[in-house]
């Protein structure tokens, strides 16, 4: 058969969109699934020009080259993407084949295979293309092939299954009365004719087998055509009972065995029966780099395997010639010595019991094991800093614990006052921090050195043959780099703890806990002069960022004495008020710029951040073992006499008296002082706002002595 008559075979019942043209590529034919795929009607398109269809393609170029091809007598397969009369891109594999009768270019057909969603899925790269043979034979549908007498001349397993027929019985018989009813016999019989007239046929009914019971198909008849005579015709019967349910319509119809050869969207070798290459497809070309005439006759593991694997490759080829069949992932390698990730499979061709052959099919996996990569990558390495994490460290600990490494040496860092730079400067700048910290640990070690974040702020290293005054050498270069760098005006602070195991009998677990003891002891005696250092960094840019806020800090201090005075405190309780006084807002430094200087009225979501600030100093002041005393009088310093402040709602006495007191001095000096969202009111004025909220706002004992002393 020519190529033309083939595809006239297939070309109404494909699965695939196929276009007829004619020499000067104008359309004169499509198909149903060329309809739905690219959604012309047949009349709407009938005599244009194939390539001004879509003109409008990006490749539009390449479009125009393969056509030349065409005419040139070259069959082409081309994949990229076609945009249907809605503008929706479709991603599809093309098959151009030249009609050729006398030598004359007539025309051609050109097949769409849409491969939109094989590319998005998965298992995709799982899929197997099957040569004719075992499509006939091992296909889940049932499929007889009878003769222009329309007598069966063979059928395949799944028919003998479905109907109870073995071919002795029935072979040179009438098919239509074997499985119809007598009421559908007719019209089977019918259809039957219809087939051997070269129409191809579609439909769905019920057939019966040999024990009278019934099933639902979708039924298929193909004409066989040898030249313009049909000879005979293929019967497909498809099992929809199941999916008939779930309007699912399973494919009825394989390709012959060019048609999954050439149009396989895997790369396929056939070798011959001395493991020669024969034939290859353009996908493989694709892949590999390499064309039919450079490797026909060369054995196919000298071809895409290199030297120190080609012991490996030769063994499972030989594998495949014993009758075996071989799935595995693997490299292969294309021109250029260029590694390719494949899925391979070897199917052996067999001829009775003897191996004739084999096929070679390469499913490109480099997306999928790329992925894997960057999971597996994921998996050892800190999201953060990029180093290596806990669970990476602790499978190198094991491994390393050998004597070939011996000494090994281990040091540990614990960041000091992170917290303290969370709650102040909110967790951006503490992550930002730690990718600094751990940048400088990484250039001030040496290149093979594990490095590794075990958790929020603590750091690790891991140096096998180093002795202990190796990883001292260490430590005090990173402690120099961090003393010379200030970030986001802060200084570095690491306490370390650092040594040695020199015995293989000593278990690496003492080594881990005597380096973690050590580092901690450094802690206790570094981190809290850190912390000072870091509070006063923190009020310093508070007040440097917003000169308002130190001004109001000082008046609030100032008032808390003076009613502090009146209450008849003693000094040491007047130091403290003082301190709460100054430090109330000092939560504030977490509160975004736009929002502190802000104009009045503040929004919904400008509250919900403003009202952050009593916690933020709580957790700031906890912090500092010398103001956490003032922790909880800043933290209630908003919360009003009738539990309607925040962030508790706590309710009269239960609001710490210094809390009370601060609510006063703080109101005092906001109307007293204009802040942009409030007007400075007269003194009257003042009095006057503390007796309404007297009882309310405020705790009105001390609203009654404060109106004393403004008088």
């Amino acid at each position: 058969m020519s190529n033309s008559n083939n595809f006239e075979l297939l070309f109404h019942s494909s699965m695939d969109a196929i276009v007829k043209v004619d020499a000067h590529f104008n359309i004169l034919e499509i198909n149903r699934k060329f309809e739905e795929l690219f959604r012309y009607k047949n009349e709407h398109v009938i005599h244009k020009n194939i390539d001004e269809l879509f003109h409008d393609i990006n490749d539009s170029e390449k479009i125009k080259l393969n056509s030349l091809k065409l005419l040139h007598g070259e069959r082409i397969f081309d994949e990229g993407k076609r945009k249907d009369s809605d503008g929706n891109l479709h991603d599809v594999v093309m098959t151009g084949i030249p009609i050729i009768e006398d030598d004359v270019i007539k025309g051609a057909f050109i097949i769409y295979k849409d491969v939109t969603k094989e590319k998005q899925a998965i298992d995709a790269l799982n899929r197997q293309k099957m040569i004719f043979e075992s499509l006939f034979s091992n296909s889940s549908d049932a499929i007889i092939r009878i003769d222009k007498e329309q007598r069966i001349i063979e059928f395949n397993e799944n028919y003998e299954r479905f109907f109870g027929y073995n071919l002795d019985e029935v072979k040179g018989k009438l098919p239509d009365p074997l499985i119809s009813s007598s009421e559908q016999l007719s019209e089977n019989t019918e259809i039957t004719h219809r087939l051997l007239n070269g129409e191809k046929v579609v439909r769905e009914g019920l057939r019966y087998s040999k024990d009278g019971t019934s099933r639902a198909f979708l039924i298929q008849g193909v004409p066989i055509i040898l030249g313009t005579e049909v000879i005979g015709g293929y019967g497909i019967y498809t099992d929809i009972s199941e999916q008939k349910n779930a309007n699912k319509k399973l494919s009825t119809q394989k390709n012959i065995f060019e048609a999954l050869f050439k149009n396989s969207s895997d790369a396929i070798v056939r070798l011959d029966s001395g493991q020669n290459i024969i034939e290859i497809n353009d996908v493989f070309t694709d892949l590999f780099g390499f064309y039919l005439s450079e490797i026909k006759g060369r054995k196919i593991d000298e071809v895409i395997s290199t030297p120190d694997i080609l012991t490996l490759t030769s063994d499972l080829t030989d594998r495949m010639y014993s009758g075996e069949k071989i799935i595995l992932e693997g490299v292969r390698f294309g021109k250029n010595n260029q590694p390719v990730d494949v899925l391979i499979k070897g199917i052996p061709i067999l001829e009775g019991d003897q191996v004739i052959g084999g096929y070679g099919i390469y499913t490109d996996i480099s997306d999928r094991k790329k992925a894997e990569r960057e999971i597996m990558f994921i998996s050892y390495h800190d999201q953060l800093t990029g180093l290596y994490n806990r669970r990476f460290f602790e499978e190198e600990l094991r491994r390393l614990d050998r004597s070939r490494n011996i000494p090994i040496a281990l040091i540990m860092a614990d960041v000091n006052g992170l917290k303290l730079t969370n709650d102040a400067f909110g967790h951006n700048v503490g992550d930002q921090l730690l990718e600094r910290i751990a940048a400088i640990i990484v250039e001030n070690c040496r290149k093979d050195e594990i490095i590794a974040r075990l958790g929020g702020d603590e750091f690790v290293i891991l140096l096998p043959h180093t002795e202990l005054r190796t990883a001292e050498e260490i430590v005090h270069r990173i402690k120099n780099a961090c003393e010379n760098e200030i970030f986001n005006g802060l200084a570095f602070s690491l306490s370390f703890g650092c040594d040695t195991k020199s015995s293989l009998d000593e278990p690496i677990a003492e080594l881990f806990k005597r380096v973690e003891n050590h580092m901690y002891r450094n802690k206790l005696i570094e981190s809290p002069s850190f912390r000072s250092r870091m509070f006063d960094t923190i009020i310093k840019t508070l007040h440097d960022q917003n000169d308002s806020e130190r001004s109001h800090s000082q008046n609030v201090s100032m008032i808390c004495e003076k009613i502090g005075i009146a209450l008849n405190f003693n000094q040491h309780e007047l130091d403290d008020l003082k301190s709460a006084g100054w430090l109330h807002d000092i939560g504030k430094i977490a509160i975004p710029q736009n929002i502190l200087n802000k104009q009045y009225p503040y929004s919904a979501s400008d509250w919900i951040e403003m009202k952050k600030h009593p916690e933020i100093g709580y957790r700031i002041l906890s912090a500092l073992n010398e103001m956490s005393e003032l922790a909880n009088v800043v933290l209630a310093h908003h919360e009003k006499y009738d539990g309607t402040g925040y962030p508790k709602g706590l309710v009269g006495e239960e609001i710490p008296l210094f809390s009370r007191i601060i609510c006063i001095a703080d109101a005092y000096d906001a109307m007293t002082h204009p802040r942009g969202y409030l007007p400075q009111l007269s003194q009257a004025e003042v009095i006057e706002e503390f007796k309404t909220h007297s009882g309310n706002q405020f705790d009105p004992d001390l609203v009654k002595l404060f109106i004393d002393l403004i008088n």
